[in-house]
């Protein structure tokens, strides 16, 4: 059924994250905006709207200055660069 000004649409699932977003789709709730990353795998879903970008997300790798050194840190800091590149391709 369509809305109208004095009748809108009530939504039928809230959610507060992107993976339960995703999750509602794959089940075939409706439609959302994903990030790329999250749904190049899933064959069961179908982009609409392949000539529409949507915004650019910043992202920061935090952590406390005394495991600058971390061997642990540096592995993951230069696996999140990689996939960063990689998706960028």
């Amino acid at each position: 059924m369509g809305a109208s000004k004095d009748r809108p649409r009530r939504p039928v699932l809230t959610v507060n994250n992107i993976y339960a977003i995703f999750r509602a789709v794959q089940g075939g709730i409706g439609l959302a905006a994903l990030p790329e990353f999250m749904v190049r795998e899933s064959s069961n879903l179908v982009r609409i709207l392949p000539d529409v970008e949507g915004p650019r997300v910043e992202a920061y790798f935090v952590y406390p200055e005394e495991l600058r050194r971390s061997k642990r840190i540096q592995v993951f800091r230069d696996f999140l660069i990689r996939k960063v590149a990689e998706s960028h391709m």
